[in-house]
């Protein structure tokens, strides 16, 4: 869980630590502190450690013991080697992903 990080959470129930595919504990999911509309930059960051080579990456809706019904419609995927220097990720054609 330290491993994960976010700009804010909604409750400590909807934390980054919640936000692991496949979980339900808490909510199941990492929620930011409130709604989140185009010009706004909330975030789930996943530090890897060390350099990886990703090949899928998969979202769930918060779960919230089955009641929930949250969940993202779109987002972008960004990635640094630095923390610093963030790039848009691209499938192989240059379109961002």
């Amino acid at each position: 869980d330290s491993h994960l990080s976010a700009s804010s959470a909604w409750s400590d129930s909807t934390a980054a630590r919640h936000g692991r595919l496949g979980r339900s504990d808490g909510d199941g999911a990492w929620c930011p502190a409130g709604p989140v509309f185009p010009e706004e930059e909330e975030f789930l960051e996943v530090d890897l450690g060390r350099l990886h080579v990703v090949t899928l990456v998969g979202t769930q809706g918060r779960h919230a013991g089955g009641h929930g019904r949250e969940f993202a419609r779109a987002y972008r995927l960004r990635y640094s080697r630095d923390r610093h220097r963030w790039l848009r990720w691209r499938d192989r054609w240059g379109a961002e992903v």
